[in-house]
């Protein structure tokens, strides 16, 4: 596994591609998502060139399909047919990876029919993907105090999405597994250690508040990893055991990180980050 940086997961706006892979460089990741709207406007030769002149990888990209409860099938549709253009770029760039989070919850499905649209809407998405050779990775959310603000709840767990990728079964499915939905859906290490390292497709790492119970955590306060409340140390042991060798992001939703100045923000993920991927 490798550090990569995304500016936007530590809650910042770049103003460049160019600004992103300096940064990176800078503070020692070794690799960074790509902006394929940058490889769509300066082209895919220049984005190659870029990330080879600083010794960087290219991370992973975001589903752009509007698939949520909140999408008509007319806006689904339209959306789908335009990922393909980005399936196409990134297979050019050498990314393998796609990802997206899934709310655990909604005001307007119930469970069930919450299921039958998200794995008839992600199958189309998912053989779209596998036809450039691209894995979907998809975000479980974890906390308590997220699925209790809805009338409904959804998947929220490893075994629920691990159900769902099954269910959607084009054989390209996996996790975006994030350390903080890990941790609040009380999963374990030996859950990690069950996968196949083809399941983990994308990795976030961050943690929770000191002092606050598993229960009472909030999606977007957490810390930095290295706070000491989730067992990053397993959560990346299992990782290393079952042969992760993807991207880890720093996706902290920390009021502190974002008022920094971006290069100290970047500054400050890649010391927290070095320190629990050598511990």
């Amino acid at each position: 596994m490798f550090k990569n940086l995304n500016c936007h997961s530590l809650g910042h706006k770049v103003g460049s591609f160019e600004d992103t892979v300096k940064l990176a460089k800078e503070f020692g990741f070794a690799g960074v998502d790509p902006d394929l709207g940058y490889a769509r406007e300066k082209g895919v030769a220049a984005v190659k060139d870029l990330l080879a002149a600083n010794g960087l990888k290219a991370g992973g990209f975001s589903l752009s399909v509007s698939w949520r409860d909140n999408h008509s099938d007319r806006e689904y549709a339209e959306s789908l047919e335009k990922f393909a253009g980005d399936c196409r770029i990134a297979a050019e760039l050498g990314v393998t990876r796609c990802m997206t989070w899934v709310m655990p919850c909604s005001d307007k499905l119930t469970y069930h029919q919450h299921f039958e649209m998200f794995v008839s809407r992600m199958r189309p998405v998912a053989q779209i993907l596998k036809g450039f050779g691209q894995s979907l990775g998809l975000e479980f959310i974890g906390p308590r105090t997220l699925r209790v603000s809805r009338k409904h709840g959804f998947i929220y767990t490893m075994d629920g999405m691990r159900a769902a990728a099954a269910a959607i079964g084009t054989g390209n499915v996996g996790f975006l597994l994030d350390a903080f939905h890990w941790y609040t859906a009380q999963a374990t290490v030996s859950d990690i250690e069950a996968l196949d390292p083809k399941e983990v497709v994308y990795v976030h790492v961050n943690d929770g508040r000191a002092g606050v119970p598993v229960t009472e955590q909030v999606d977007n306060k957490r810390e930095l990893p290295g706070n000491g409340v989730i067992d990053l140390k397993g959560f990346f042991g299992a990782l290393r055991k079952i042969g992760y060798d993807g991207p880890v992001t720093v996706e902290p939703f920390n009021d502190a990180v974002k008022a920094m100045s971006l290069p100290d923000a970047v500054k400050a993920t890649s010391a927290a980050l070095d320190k629990v991927l050598k511990a």
